[in-house]
């Protein structure tokens, strides 16, 4: 009788947990995480309707090419992270193009934040 309500309850905190890993981390997964990120720039820089739709294009066609890049890369981590960073590069060039001058500062800072934020979330996984 013990062993039948431990085993029911291992059975249920696997599922518990397997359900509370596979939902999306605050909503940034797959597809949703270009439309949080576009947000979080509109939120931040002010962008007008018409800077968010170009946005969102340029982040669009970015993770297009970094999925491509994967799929036909060789394993090479050296070669795909300088990949990334020119892609990074490119991609900020496009977008800083269509900005204002008023809001070039405020992308920067953007910029800024999200790169201590990833730096955070690295120091977490070690």
């Amino acid at each position: 009788m013990k062993s039948r309500k431990l085993f029911a309850m291992i059975v249920l905190a696997a599922i518990f947990t397997f359900a509370a890993v596979a939902q999306p981390r605050m909503g940034e997964r797959g597809e949703n995480r270009g439309e949080a990120q576009v947000k979080r720039i509109k939120e931040k820089v002010g962008l007008t309707d018409e800077q968010t739709a170009k946005i969102k294009e340029i982040l669009q066609k970015s993770r297009e090419e970094a999925r491509a890049e994967f799929e036909n890369s060789d394993g090479d981590r050296e070669s795909m992270r300088e990949s990334m960073k020119k892609r990074t590069e490119k991609t900020d060039a496009e977008i800083v193009k269509i900005l204002t001058k008023v809001q070039k500062p405020k992308y920067e800072e953007y910029k800024k934040e999200r790169q201590k934020e990833m730096q955070e979330r690295m120091r977490e996984r070690q």
